[in-house]
């Protein structure tokens, strides 16, 4: 991309993605930067994943950095938080996109099974928009954007880990909407089915056609499509948006 050629809805705004090496991660990495933001890449396991991401970006004359922590402990987060603000000046937007999903039947799930969940899904939102919303409140503004999904409110067999974090995630994107405003907005994208490789791995032929077929668009979306609304939410036009698990599951 030509960074230079593009709109600058996000000059030198410092976002900060989990899971960013990744899929949606990726994506929204690529297209904040494209708009003229200052990208911060975490990552837990892959640090080829993440150095990559930063490799596209600073190619083409945009900012970005990898930054390795495990969203579930506390120490990670400080020290993430910490590496982001001397390196940017602070964060004016947080994705809280990583997400883990360990499909099993209810009565096989493990207590590892669910923790690890809980500890992704959940429990890293919490730690970091905790430390991040601290920086946001004191600086009198910020976003705050968590990636939930429809099994939040429409349970599928195999899931309840997934769907019930998920579904924890949109009850504290409103509690955190309540106390951070009002200059810092919070809202959750509540996304289907993706049509990537990932999906096509999860998934059987048979239960992709299912659930296309069971939304009015009939068909999956797409990274680019989803990074395009998490943009928008993200950016002054949805200043009057806050509290709101917006569905973006095609119908």
């Amino acid at each position: 991309f030509k960074r230079e050629n593009d709109m600058s809805r996000f000059l030198d705004k410092s976002v900060l993605i989990t899971g960013g090496g990744r899929g949606l991660g990726h994506q929204l990495a690529v297209d904040f930067a494209r708009e003229g933001a200052n990208v911060t890449v975490n990552y837990s396991s892959s640090a080829a994943a993440a150095d990559e991401t930063v490799k596209r970006i600073t190619e083409t004359g945009g900012q970005a950095i990898a930054c390795h922590a495990d969203i579930a402990r506390l120490d990670d987060v400080t020290a993430m938080v910490e590496q982001v603000v001397t390196t940017y000046g602070g964060v004016d937007i947080l994705i809280n996109n990583a997400g883990l999903s360990i499909d099993k039947p209810f009565l096989e799930l493990s207590e590892k099974d669910w923790d690890q969940a809980m500890g992704v899904n959940l429990k890293g939102p919490f730690l970091l928009s905790q430390a991040v919303g601290r920086l946001m409140v004191a600086a009198g503004q910020g976003r705050i954007v968590n990636i939930s999904a429809a099994t939040a409110i429409q349970a599928r067999i195999g899931n309840a880990n997934y769907a019930a974090s998920k579904a924890g995630l949109n009850m504290l994107t409103q509690s955190m909407a309540l106390e951070l405003g009002p200059h810092v907005t919070v809202n959750a994208v509540g996304l289907g089915f993706v049509d990537s490789a990932l999906v096509r791995e999860l998934f059987t032929p048979e239960q992709i056609e299912q659930a296309k077929d069971n939304v009015p668009v009939k068909r999956m979306t797409t990274y680019e499509e989803t990074s395009a609304f998490v943009l928008m939410l993200a950016s002054d036009t949805a200043s009057f948006v806050t509290g709101q698990t917006i569905p973006f599951d095609g119908g």
